[in-house]
């Protein structure tokens, strides 16, 4: 296989993904690609994904929602974002209420995020979308049960999840998403020539100028301290994951500053390869 550059955007949904692609686009125009599969819970193995890319030569950048680590080949730059689980649980909450094209919609058009939230916490079908979603994403979670609607996340799926990301050395982080874009910019770019990654945010229902904590907070008292502990203990993998990728992404971002002459890489590319 060739073992060419290329960026691997592992999609998670409603984690400013839409944004990525937009830069990823405006840089390499057709030489940027999308891979799904057949339907929404088509989930896509790493040897599916390389079969893509040896069909596609040329390609510079390559996003997938329904894609799964690890990575195709040691070439590859990966790129994905984690989002704090009550913030990221808003946003797939009112974004289901705009699009009725996406699954299980009509739970979100017909109840307030108070409802939405107990909904998903009695785990009903198509809940999963905010319960562990983010660690079942990244870890062999996606695989088990027959269809990633089953799935359900275990503390040695967390520790894949991390271990993938560590591995990895570098991570987005949606409430750092300046900073996060401009470590994978330094990094990436002197393998990629043309990336342009920037500030832009593409699909948001709102870019929050306050503090990421502030709207936590406020998203706490609209659903009530109950309800958020509920939701929190059912979640608190997909919090480790962040509290992981946050210090994945500030250890990079201080690798990036101290860099004057090294040629930017990756670590552990050599272990996140099939």
């Amino acid at each position: 296989m060739v073992e060419q550059s290329i960026l691997i955007h592992y999609h998670i949904f409603k984690n400013a993904g839409s944004s990525v692609d937009a830069c990823l686009q405006r840089s390499f125009g057709s030489l940027w690609g999308t891979f799904e599969g057949e339907h929404a819970h088509d989930v896509q193995s790493s040897g599916q994904l390389a079969t893509f890319i040896q069909a596609n030569p040329g390609l510079k950048a390559v996003s997938s929602h329904l894609a799964r680590p690890p990575l195709p080949h040691r070439g590859c730059l990966p790129v994905t974002f984690v989002r704090h689980p009550l913030l990221r649980a808003y946003s797939v909450y009112r974004f289901s209420q705009k699009d009725e094209t996406q699954p299980f919609a009509e739970v979100a058009r017909d109840r307030n995020f108070a409802a939405y939230i107990e909904w998903a916490l009695r785990g009903d079908p198509g809940s999963i979308v905010i319960r562990n979603y983010q660690v079942v994403h990244l870890s062999d979670a996606s695989w088990r049960g027959g269809d990633i609607l089953q799935a359900c996340a275990t503390e040695a799926d967390l520790g894949q999840a991390q271990n993938l990301l560590r591995e990895w050395g570098i991570v987005g982080v949606v409430e750092l998403f300046d900073l996060s874009v401009q470590v994978l910019q330094e990094t990436y770019a002197p393998l990629l020539p043309g990336l342009r990654l920037s500030s832009c945010w593409e699909n948001s229902t709102a870019r929050n100028i306050l503090p990421w904590e502030h709207k936590v907070f406020e998203l706490r008292n609209l659903i009530g301290d109950e309800l958020y502990a509920a939701f929190m203990q059912a979640n608190r993998l997909d919090m480790a994951l962040h509290t992981c990728a946050r210090e994945i992404l500030l250890s990079s971002a201080g690798r990036s500053r101290n860099q004057t002459r090294a040629r930017p890489g990756l670590r552990g590319f050599e272990m996140a390869t099939p």
